[in-house]
């Protein structure tokens, strides 16, 4: 049976099949960045630690950059689901609801970015500091920017208030962006780190309260 003919008697299969292919790359990967770091690995390399021929791995990425950020592209994918059903009155810029928010528990999605960093620490501190880190830094930037924005339209869209920025959505996210990747090597250099609800807690201390002062929602007419 053909590939294509296969593809119609069962699309999930091969969705399936794409998935096992896709995670033996990403294991061959980060287990070949744990042995030598990220810098030195080839295609080559990749595809004979995990079974696969070369062709196959040029048809689901084009390099090994985007191969690594494939995690990372789900992971914000993912936060932005949960951050855009977060209720407004968590992002409204009253002093009240200020209080609210980051008296309590640090809001879910930014735990879930720092618990991954901690289970993932060795593979972000090699790619941080590596020869590569400069240019992979670059491209979660840009990751965690298209993640912001999302957010952003997502509830303009699904809200029934009209949200004002004093500052452009650009510049938010690129301030999102820099803060939290900052955050991430300040806290994988600690010899002590604190835990990731505490990491958590401490950014959203830091970062709300500006955006909290560019962002007001008034009730649409």
């Amino acid at each position: 049976m053909t590939l294509i003919a296969e593809t119609r008697k069962d699309p999930l299969k091969l969705d399936r099949r794409v998935q096992r292919t896709r995670q033996a790359l990403r294991s061959a990967l980060i287990a070949l960045i744990k042995e030598k770091g990220f810098d030195s690995i080839s295609i080559e390399e990749i595809t004979e630690k995990a079974n696969l021929g070369r062709a196959t791995f040029y048809l689901h990425y084009k390099d090994k950059e985007d191969l690594l950020l494939e995690e990372f592209r789900e992971l914000a994918h993912n936060r932005v689901q949960v951050l855009s059903e977060i209720p407004v009155s968590i992002w409204r810029s009253d002093q009240q609801n200020l209080a609210a928010s980051l008296d309590g528990a640090p809001l879910m999605p930014l735990l879930l970015v720092f618990e991954h960093v901690t289970q993932n620490a060795d593979l972000y501190r090699i790619l941080l500091k590596g020869q590569s880190s400069a240019r992979i830094a670059g491209q979660l930037r840009e990751i965690i920017i298209q993640a912001i924005n999302a957010i952003i339209q997502t509830r303009k869209q699904n809200e029934s208030v009209s949200t004002q920025m004093e500052v452009p959505v650009e510049l938010l996210a690129a301030y999102f962006s820099g803060a939290l990747m900052s955050s991430i090597n300040w806290w994988l250099e600690q010899e002590a780190p604190p835990q990731p609800e505490e990491m958590a807690s401490m950014f959203q201390h830091l970062f709300f309260p500006g955006v909290m002062k560019v962002w007001s929602s008034e009730p649409l007419p």
